[in-house]
């Protein structure tokens, strides 16, 4: 039997021929790429855009791998479209406030709401993301 060796994460630093460091779904190999760990499985980019990626409330889009994603709630925006209901500014790094019916706003437009609003922080994306060299 014939080891070899490679610049895996520490699991995979001894593998046979048989072995390979491949993505869970679509089989390439995935060494020297860039690969996302989704629970406890390696994905290429590729196929974490196309299977795995959270859908953007605001555009409906995926937010793919190289994208910051934020999260409030079991909602999901790109960074870009966490925005205001109202007045759209930006609110990625802003106190914001959800209402019940699920509308985010900053705090000078959801200060103007007849509910007293609740300001909050976004929550940014804890997925792990790997580059392998």
């Amino acid at each position: 039997m014939t080891f070899y060796k490679h610049s895996g994460p520490r699991s995979y630093l001894t593998s046979t021929m048989t072995d390979r460091f491949d993505c869970y779904y679509c089989r390439d190999n995935l060494h020297g790429k860039k690969y996302v760990k989704k629970d406890d499985k390696h994905v290429c980019t590729k196929c974490f855009d196309k299977l795995c990626a959270n859908t953007c409330a605001e555009c409906r889009r995926p937010i793919g791998a190289d994208s910051k994603e934020l999260h409030h709630k079991n909602r999901y925006w790109h960074e870009d479209c966490f925005r205001c209901a109202k007045c759209y500014k930006p609110l990625a790094s802003e106190p914001f406030s959800a209402r019940d019916d699920g509308k985010i706003m900053c705090g000078k437009c959801g200060s103007r709401e007849d509910e007293v609003p609740r300001l909050q922080e976004p929550h940014h994306r804890s997925a792990e993301m790997n580059r392998k060299q």
